[in-house]
């Protein structure tokens, strides 16, 4: 009897050491999971790093299974209660196991497509069919890992299955929006097909991008694609009655005749409400129908530009670097509106804008730089792309291009009436602060706008343009703000009369006038329930030039890219 009990002490002991030895390996393993899918994106995806992160986890996982597995181990699997979490452990261990070492070997596949000579054409289409093939099956290899048993299990090891399960479905998310973009960029650059090209400028600003001050028609075939000069807008007005505009932007915004004047486009931070209707007015002023918009800003040039390298523009050499500086100030030194309309001139950002984006097209370029400019550019809102094709608009939405809101958006916008550039030199602050009020949260948004307007600008960037009241340096303009869905008992106090209060797509939109005096600030004040006490929203970049800085939910940060805020 005695030496039993010796012999089932030790066998408990080695199965201790080897339960923690497994345990050990399994956290090291999911923290390496973790650090690869909070930098998801495709600068890392890309980068030849990640995937040594991946073969470390698998290593680890590989480590917990081979101390959870054996004789010594059997006889737990069958005890009613300890067994079910034993096998759930195994089960796990297997299953993020089997996910490392498929994202491992999906991302060596697409570093031999990536590491492939490219070039424009054919090749370009067929590489793209490659990456969507390859991202559907790797989807189809994790729809085949089985995580085990779920239910009856103690709260920590419930929690990360929970987590576990959920970090699964959101890379089989992942991957299918990849299959899908690609799928979707490759029948486009195939073509035939038509996208008008919009170039907005950040220094004059719209609800969530620039203003869309340039304007022309990308053309693609067979891999080729063929960009038209980019114009300006403001010579394509269109006659009242020519395009309708109904329905939430016409009740919000139609005394702006967002159908009329392609400056007048960009009211609603709505890209998907915003494009088609640009794409309408190209029809009715050309005659020419496209099959979608893209839209790209000083900022999106910037990222795209870390890519294709310097540029050439009116004889001078412009770069990442410098390109914010020369289209947000220096190409309007000297400027007044009375010779900034005549034919001598031409606005550098349409023919930068026609450059950068030949360029793309006429070399080969690093494509792992470009998918990391890009991934900038997209989350910033500095690139955005509509498709009148619902299986293309789909894949827009999924990848988070299509500029589209959400019931849970927030989106804090200063839209320019003065006719001016002064946006740069307006910082935008925004403080959010929740508080429980009955059985749901009131919450305050105080934003806090600074004219820092300097001497010695040109009256094309400081004003004051014809016809509108105001001085040298002093802005006046529309804060709309974008509130979720739920939003309740709104208020709006530092600028009014409200303009707008009611939908605006899945969100409520509250606006009102503003002036902001040069070297003064401006305080407005936003006020609204929600129904739960414990929620969440998520901030829609403004596309600012500089960037909106936010205190919410105990973090300080730019809205740079979406971020959500829980309470």
């Amino acid at each position: 009897m005695v030496g039993a009990l010796v012999l089932v002490a030790a066998w408990g002991a080695v199965l201790a050491v080897r339960t923690w030895s497994a345990y050990r390996h399994d956290r090291a393993g999911l923290a390496i999971l973790d650090t690869v899918r909070s930098h998801l994106d495709p600068g890392t995806v890309t980068a030849a790093g990640t995937r040594q992160e991946l073969d470390a986890a698998a290593a680890e996982f590989d480590a917990a299974r081979a101390q959870l597995s054996g004789p010594l181990v059997a006889p737990v699997v069958i005890v009613p209660v300890l067994g079910r979490q034993l096998r759930s452990v195994q089960a796990l261990s297997t299953a993020a196991a089997e996910v490392s070492t498929v994202g491992a070997s999906f991302l060596g596949d697409v570093h031999a497509v990536l590491d492939q000579p490219h070039g424009a054409g054919p090749d370009r289409v067929a590489s793209l069919r490659h990456l969507s093939a390859l991202s559907v099956a790797a989807v189809r290899q994790l729809d085949a890992v089985d995580t085990g048993p779920a239910a009856a299990l103690v709260a920590p090891l419930a929690r990360r299955h929970e987590q576990f399960v959920a970090q699964l479905d959101d890379a089989r998310r992942r991957l299918r929006t990849a299959a899908a973009v690609s799928a979707a960029t490759a029948t486009i650059l195939e073509g035939p097909q038509n996208y008008l090209v919009m170039a907005s400028n950040n220094a004059e600003m719209r609800a969530g991008s620039g203003a869309f001050l340039e304007a022309g028609v990308a053309s693609t075939t067979t891999g080729t694609v063929h960009l038209a000069d980019l114009g300006p807008s403001g010579a394509l007005t269109l006659p009242v009655g020519a395009v309708t505009v109904t329905g939430d932007l016409e009740r919000n915004w139609g005394w702006l005749r967002p159908g009329v004047d392609w400056r007048n486009l960009g009211l609603t931070p709505q890209f998907d409400v915003t494009a088609p209707l640009a794409a309408r007015m190209w029809a009715a002023r050309t005659g020419q129908q496209v099959n979608g918009v893209l839209a790209v800003d000083v900022a999106g040039l910037q990222q795209l530009m870390t890519a294709t390298g310097p540029v050439v523009v009116a004889g001078r050499t412009i770069t990442a670097g410098n390109v914010e500086q020369y289209l947000l100030h220096d190409q309007y030194v000297g400027l007044s509106d009375a010779n900034a309309g005549t034919g001598t001139r031409q606005d550098a950002l349409g023919s930068l804008a026609s450059t950068v984006l030949r360029q793309l097209q006429g070399q080969s370029i690093d494509l792992r730089t470009l998918a990391s400019a890009m991934a900038g550019a997209v989350a910033g809102r500095h690139l955005m792309l509509w498709s009148s094709d619902p299986t293309t608009q789909a894949a827009w939405v999924a990848a988070g291009v299509s500029g589209s809101l959400t019931p849970d958006s927030l989106a804090v916008t200063l839209l320019n009436r003065g006719g001016n550039k002064l946006d740069p030199f307006v910082g935008t602050t925004v403080a959010m602060t929740t508080r429980p009020s009955g059985a749901g949260t009131a919450v305050t948004l105080t934003t806090t706008f600074a004219n820092q307007t300097p001497d010695g600008l040109s009256s094309f960037v400081a004003g004051p343009y014809p016809g509108v009241p105001v001085s040298y340096g002093d802005y006046t303009g529309v804060v709309a703000e974008n509130l979720p869905a739920g939003a309740s008992h709104i208020s709006m106090t530092g600028a009014g009369p409200l303009s707008a209060l009611g939908p605006e797509g899945p969100t409520i939109l509250v606006a009102a006038p503003l002036t902001v005096r040069r070297g003064t600030s401006a305080t407005v004040v936003v006020r609204f329930d929600l129904p739960t006490r414990h929620d969440s929203l998520t901030v829609v970049p403004s596309a600012r030039i500089p960037a909106v800085q936010w205190t919410a939910g105990g973090r300080t940060f730019t809205d740079q890219r979406p971020v959500p805020v829980s309470w």
